[in-house]
């Protein structure tokens, strides 16, 4: 007896994923097409609750909770005059036995806003017809800093959750499948265009100008009849997006960017999970990034609007980045400050050799042009004038500046009768030329980084 019931339990492990198997064969097989505009029923009035907690999640759009001054975050304290629990897993039971069932009720909540007023509502739990709950958690891949810093290239997954049990019991019927047998992920790409050609899965566009995606390639599909698990599809996406980063380059090579990925959902009611971290998604794009340094990520879900017969909600997916202005200091603003400087020595040079004066300001000046060159190719191109751009300007100009004053110092060194080593002129200007060429440059930076404002406008996402 106990050889057989071993072989019966073998048999039973071995059979139970060829029957699945062959559950998923079936669906592939099934001639069966959803609408691409689907509604469900709900019964909770509106009301999202976090889970295990008698705090708001949600207030679904279009519900009758919508029409009542309930927001998400607010801590749901008393219903129909019954305090809650202070145990939250209980206080959740308590609510969900109320709101969930069907009926017509109205029910009364004593709810604790956010500001830490309170206020009683009264809310008419009617059943409703409402668009599929999406559960969205979108995971960072890469960002990169292209075209000259203008765009960004950004790789995420994308997942998507949700429960459609029209459509669960529907094929369960039909194809005769028992409760939690049902257990399909789809990965191939045939496979994937077949079942998605023939359910409603959320789908979602850009309409921001200068953005685009450039392409979206399915992972995988889950369906399953496992009440158990919190969504019965999930579809996983990978998704390139090219955006356009909102930048003020006068600041270069001192610059901030900020980028945003504005996800636009249609027919979708959609929530965003409550793990998402940003500090783990900074953390690993600053190891990607080599000039950049993300100061700022946030996720804001969702802004709802009715579009046409349904309704449109978005998802920002934003980052914030600095420029890392070390190279630039090293490679080239340090660089033309030495040779500015080599061409303050001129000041130091002796007043009856001119020929050695103007050997130095002028090598320096015809160095800093070439030395533009040089760099050229690490600056963006702009009609407009940068940091960068007014030192470099403000460089030449000292730089020929010191030729001029060379010339006009041998000459009223002559004029005056001078007999010492150096120049008058040439001691009072060794001093005076270095602190204006750096007071100048200072005064430079604070007015293209403020735009010559006290009360500059910060670059905002």
């Amino acid at each position: 007896m106990t050889l057989r019931g071993i072989i019966a339990g073998v048999f039973l492990l071995l059979a139970s994923p060829i029957y699945a198997s062959e559950y998923c064969e079936l669906i592939l097989k099934e001639d069966f097409r959803e609408t691409s505009n689907i509604k469900l029923v709900y019964h909770d009035g509106g009301v999202s609750l976090q889970p295990n907690s008698p705090i708001i999640d949600k207030i679904r759009f279009g519900s009758p909770a919508a029409r009542t001054n309930l927001r998400s975050g607010d801590r749901i304290t008393s219903i129909n005059n019954f305090t809650l629990p202070n145990d939250e897993e209980e206080a959740y039971q308590k609510l969900i036995s109320i709101l969930e069932p069907p009926g017509v009720r109205d029910v009364i909540l004593e709810v604790t806003h956010l500001d830490e007023t309170s206020e009683s509502v009264r809310l008419s739990k009617n059943s409703y017809l409402g668009h599929p709950i999406v559960e969205i958690d979108i995971l960072f891949n890469d960002l990169e800093i292209t075209q000259q810093s203008s765009k960004s290239l950004l790789d995420v997954d994308i997942h998507l959750n949700w429960n459609n049990d029209r459509l669960i019991y529907l094929l369960s019927r039909r194809l005769e499948i028992p409760d939690r047998a049902l257990n399909c992920q789809f990965q191939k790409s045939q496979e994937l265009d077949n079942i998605l050609e023939k359910i409603w899965y959320p789908t979602f566009d850009i309409d921001q100008i200068g953005s685009s995606l450039e392409d979206i390639k399915y992972e995988s599909l889950l369906i399953t009849n496992d009440q158990d698990k919190p969504y019965g599809f999930q579809l996983i996406q990978q998704v390139d997006f090219l955006g356009k980063n909102q930048s003020d380059f006068r600041k270069f090579p001192f610059d901030h960017i900020a980028t945003t990925a504005a996800f636009e959902f249609q027919d979708s009611d959609l929530s965003h999970n409550k793990l998402y971290q940003p500090e783990i998604i900074i953390k690993k794009g600053n190891d990607i990034l080599y000039e950049w340094q993300i100061t700022d990520h946030k996720i804001n879900c969702c802004d709802s609007e009715i579009y046409g017969q349904g309704t449109k909600q978005t998802i920002n997916y934003s980052f914030s980045l600095e420029r890392k202005y070390f190279y630039y200091v090293l490679k080239i603003i340090m660089p033309v400050v030495f040779l500015v400087w080599l061409s303050f020595s001129v000041f130091w040079i002796h007043a009856k050799e001119l020929e050695s004066k103007l050997a130095v300001s002028m090598g320096s000046l015809l160095t800093l042009v070439v030395f533009n060159f040089v760099f050229g190719d690490d600056v963006p191109k702009l009609n407009y004038i940068t940091v960068l751009d007014a030192w470099i300007l403000l460089s030449y100009l000292f730089a020929g500046l010191t030729t001029m004053i060379t010339i006009y110092s041998y000459f009223d060194y002559y004029r005056d009768k001078q007999t010492g080593t150096f120049n008058t002129l040439d001691k009072k200007l060794r001093f005076i030329v270095p602190v204006s060429y750096h007071a100048i440059m200072l005064i430079l930076y604070w007015g293209l980084t403020t735009n010559w404002s006290l009360t500059p406008t910060p670059l905002s996402v």
